[in-house]
């Protein structure tokens, strides 16, 4: 069987050696296609679909309840599945034509290749659509297992004690979850072996697309071995391939570009010149890593077809050639000096000199003391945090207290949850003990009594948490920060967003934030005064957006020092961390490097420097 899978790559490398140039251009023209037209009319379709509902912005958990719960989430998924499905079950019709017309004695150009996509285009997308629909169902059964099992075995303590003390339970359920993940991925690679011909069928046969999953299972019958090794063996090639040109450029830029931090213009100029190389390689890897993937499937088609595909020669024409000389290599020139240009732009800019950074402590300085506790709200303002962050919640007796998970096992072994039990008996348990035996005085703290710690040494950012229990938190929050006189050195959050608009709507003076882990639509719409979001959703372009509207950006949980640079590179406003004092050390030693350092601190980065590598800051120096 391998070696039938080797003899098919190898097959399919020779047809890409004979017709790598009607190929490249095939790809290169459709990909521009897509990138232009295809998928911004995608996803201006899914967002037109979007906005028709009251959820514009979309974020969390909430975002699984559009998609599963809501019927225009359910079609929106569906539509947008089966778009992204059609548009690279398109490109490989385009391609799979011109191994076709090969076996013909066709030759497809470019144009004809393309012609003969577009003309396949709409069943290719019916059918893409009854693949999605199949697929989603499926999901169905396995979904409700893996829900079954959490519920069996997690439900019973907050996740984050599981996360953190990994119990048995949390095995049990981990191998669990690890079964139903191997059953779904072999019936997965099973249908991927079943429905490999349903593509070639439609485009080539014109069967329709209702009949061509059901014929595609038959005629790969007692195949699926072949089928299956012979894309695992594409596979392989694709991620070799990927892997070692990324490697390359990372090594060529991390070694070279050090060497030229003297000199901005220099600097500049190899930024330039090694992004250009860089994306010119990732875009030749992907055109043959998607060409061999579709001759690789034109030859499984071809060993079992069971009749002649329709003639191609309608398709025929002159093969195009591109000259590279007269206009054309002085249009390409020009592109080239821009987009070197535009690269060293966009590096200046990412430098650029910033407003002062707020380092945020996360629940205190909780890397050294125990996490929402007054020994690490106390040892985050010695740090000179700018802020302490803490979550807050209710008791069952209406005390407002500093916890974050809906109970204590995970700082105490205690399953007493919070909106539960009495804030006496809560404040009975220790929670220090866990972290260090010098902290075994710590217990949860009220609001008051971290508000009394930090007044007058740092500011204090609140989130209210909520699980569902919530009585009047947001209106005890207030109450006691106006009562410790605190009003004017305190920010609030929150996950839930209702509860950050009502605690919006009982202080409109007061600055309130969402607290963002993924999202769908644009934040900014959400009218927050700042906010709060995973350290990967902020991107320039996020922040860029944020700040035109008036909002400032926060990350989290920021505790790696390249990230912390990242971060200021990109312009955001303050880091929420474990670490308030490596972050103050980064700030300082950010703040004392030249332009030129700083971008190639940001270069580092990107390569995939380490924080070892980026502590020393002699290391920097040219």
């Amino acid at each position: 069987m391998w070696r039938s899978a080797r003899d098919m790559f190898l097959g399919a490398l020779g047809d890409l050696r004979r017709s790598w140039k009607v190929l490249a251009i095939t790809d290169l023209a459709y990909k521009a296609i897509a990138f232009a037209l295809l998928m911004p009319g995608t996803t201006l379709l899914l967002y037109w679909l979007r906005a028709r509902t009251s959820q514009r912005v979309v974020a969390d958990t909430d975002i699984a309840m559009f998609f599963l719960t809501t019927p225009t989430g359910i079609v929106t998924l569906l539509l947008g599945g089966s778009l992204i499905v059609a548009i690279t079950a398109v490109e490989a019709s385009c391609l799979m034509a011109v191994g076709v017309g090969a076996s013909q004695d066709i030759r497809l150009n470019g144009r004809g290749a393309l012609r003969f996509g577009a003309a396949n285009a709409l069943n290719v997308l019916r059918l893409s659509g009854h693949m999605v629909l199949r697929v989603m169902v499926g999901v169905v059964p396995f979904g409700i297992a893996a829900g079954l099992v959490y519920v069996a075995l997690l439900r019973a303590h907050d996740i984050n004690y599981y996360l953190a003390q990994k119990p048995p339970q949390f095995w049990i359920a981990a191998a669990l979850i690890a079964l139903i993940g191997i059953g779904f991925a072999l019936l997965l690679a099973r249908t991927i072996a079943r429905w490999a011909f349903a593509w070639p069928l439609v485009a080539f046969e014109q069967v329709h697309p209702r009949q061509a999953l059901g014929e595609s299972a038959r005629r790969a019958a007692g195949s699926y071995r072949l089928i299956l090794a012979s894309l695992a063996v594409w596979a392989a090639s694709a991620f070799v391939l990927t892997s070692v040109l990324t490697w390359l450029m990372r090594s060529i830029g991390f070694w070279v570009a050090p060497h030229m931090a003297g000199s901005l213009p220099l600097l500049f100029l190899f930024i330039g010149v090694w992004a250009l190389v860089a994306a010119f390689l990732a875009l030749a890897a992907n055109v043959v890593n998607f060409s061999l993937f579709a001759l690789v499937l034109t030859r499984l088609y071809q060993r079992m077809a069971q009749r002649t595909p329709a003639s191609l020669a309608q398709y025929a024409g002159e093969v195009w050639r591109m000259r590279l000389t007269g206009p054309w290599g002085a249009g390409i020139l020009a592109l080239v000096v821009l987009g070197m240009g535009g690269v060293a732009e966009l590096a200046f800019l990412a430098t650029r000199n910033q407003a002062p950074i707020v380092v945020i402590a996360h629940r205190g300085a909780s890397a050294v003391a125990p996490e929402n506790t007054l020994a690490a709200f106390r040892l985050a303002a010695e740090q000179r945090s700018d802020l302490v962050e803490l979550d807050v919640q209710e008791s069952s007796d209406g005390q407002v207290l500093v916890a974050h998970d809906a109970d204590l096992m995970k700082v105490s072994g205690n399953p007493a949850t919070i909106w539960g039990t009495p804030a006496g008996t809560l404040r009975a348990i220790d929670i220090g003990t866990y972290r260090d035996a010098r902290y075994a005085a710590e217990r949860v703290p009220t609001l008051a009594e971290a508000l009394a710690v930090c007044k007058g040494r740092c500011k204090v950012l609140v989130e209210l948490k909520s699980y569902g229990h919530n009585q009047h938190l947001e209106e005890r929050v207030a109450q006691i920060v106006e009562a410790a006189g605190m009003a004017d050195q305190c920010e609030f959050m929150s996950l839930d967003h209702d509860m950050a608009r009502r605690m919006k709507a009982l202080r409109p003076s007061w600055r309130v934030g969402l607290l963002v882990a993924q999202a769908m639509g644009d934040l900014t719409e959400l009218k927050a005064d700042f906010l709060a979001v995973e350290s990967r959703m902020a991107s320039r372009r996020f922040i860029r957006r944020a700040h035109r509207a008036g909002q400032d950006v926060y990350i989290w949980t920021v505790n790696d020092p390249a990230w912390m640079l990242m971060g200021l590179t990109r312009g955001v406003d303050g880091l929420i961390t474990d670490h308030p004092d490596l972050a103050h050390r980064v700030i300082i030693a950010r703040a004392r490097l030249s332009e030129p350092q700083r971008l190639l601190v940001a270069l580092l980065i990107r390569f995939g420097a380490t924080a070892q590598s980026l502590a020393a800051e002699d290391a920097l120096r040219p």
